[in-house]
């Protein structure tokens, strides 16, 4: 009790008479850490560089400290040995490991419907039908949706975070290409050339799309759900595919690149990946990129969540397919 009273006078006396002339010099970050810092000398305030830069063997020996004197600081009673972080300043509070995980589009540093994760970017993720949406999109609109929060815009954020996890340098474009429906394969060409003439490392091309169903009813729509997923780790995750459109000139590599990613994505994860669809009619921009691959996750009996949480396999599968092809 004694030393809590000599505190508050030291508080007291920093408000008082130190606190006008430092006031005008700090910033409110910075003056809340003086105060700390004089007040409580046993409180440790952490920066995030000095958060970022802790010494991993300090952290070893602190652990082994720990154990060592959890009981006797248990039976001591001892209030003076027992320390809190403090982090000053919401820039320099840690994330959860949840935070580090969470990337959406409006979360995630898109400026001008661009994200790129790293200089040279080797892959380019977009979308021909920009607005196609999920089972739990509140339009009930599965296709000409602006609701990217539950679209396969959503989904391929979160492909290019595994994507960029794994060392690629990924080009995630959000731009709407599908507002005009008849027009899509067009605007987003156009989209595809730019890219690839701005940025000639990028030798990947993923136009990711949903799969489109006719639901008649709501039987139908749970018949569709239950065959187009997968339990994997208690987890329920889409299905995914790979389509080819017949009218590419390079149509025989586009199919075996297709077929193989298929196979091993099947050897990993028996069941998670359908079969390859040819589209006779289509060439859906895979003529224009060295490896022009067409991805659908999920389809409108899925939801998003259940799509998103099939990126991690998409994008180990992919890894490891063109890391060995290299």
């Amino acid at each position: 009790m004694f030393k809590n009273r000599i505190k508050a006078i030291k508080i007291g006396f920093l408000l008082v008479c130190i606190l006008p002339t430092i006031s005008q010099a700090l910033d409110k970050d910075d003056l809340l850490k003086y105060l700390l810092k004089s007040s409580y000398p046993e409180v440790k305030v952490i920066d995030k560089d000095e958060e970022k830069n802790k010494d991993i063997d300090v952290i070893n020996n602190n652990e082994k400290k720990q154990d060592e004197e959890t009981s006797n600081n248990k039976d001591s009673g001892n209030d003076e040995e027992e320390f809190v972080n403090v982090y000053v300043g919401e820039e320099n509070k840690p994330q959860t490991e949840e935070e580090k995980e969470a990337t959406t589009i409006t979360e995630s540093n898109y400026t001008n419907d661009l994200r790129i994760t790293k200089d040279n970017p080797q892959i380019l993720v977009y979308h021909s039908h920009s607005s196609e949406t999920y089972s739990d999109s509140p339009d009930n609109d599965y296709h000409s949706s602006k609701d990217k929060e539950h679209s396969v815009m959503e989904v391929g954020s979160l492909l290019t975070n595994e994507l960029s996890k794994r060392g690629w340098g990924v080009m995630h474009n959000t731009q709407y290409n599908d507002l005009d429906y008849n027009k899509s394969y067009v605007n987003s060409s156009k989209l595809v050339k730019s890219a690839l003439s701005s940025n000639d490392s990028i030798k990947i091309t993923i136009d990711l799309h949903r799969n489109g169903l006719t639901l008649e009813n709501s039987e139908a729509k749970k018949k569709a759900h239950d065959k187009s997923t997968i339990e994997i780790n208690g987890e329920t995750v889409a299905k995914f595919l790979f389509v080819v459109g017949q009218r590419n000139e390079n149509v025989d590599e586009i199919r075996k690149e297709a077929e193989e990613l298929t196979a091993l994505a099947e050897k990993k994860y028996p069941g998670l990946v359908e079969p390859v669809i040819t589209k006779q009619y289509g060439r859906f921009n895979q003529y224009l990129a060295e490896d022009g691959l067409l991805i659908e996750i999920g389809n409108n009996a899925t939801s998003t969540q259940e799509a998103k949480a099939a990126c991690k396999y998409v994008a180990e599968v992919l890894d490891e397919y063109y890391k060995d092809k290299k």
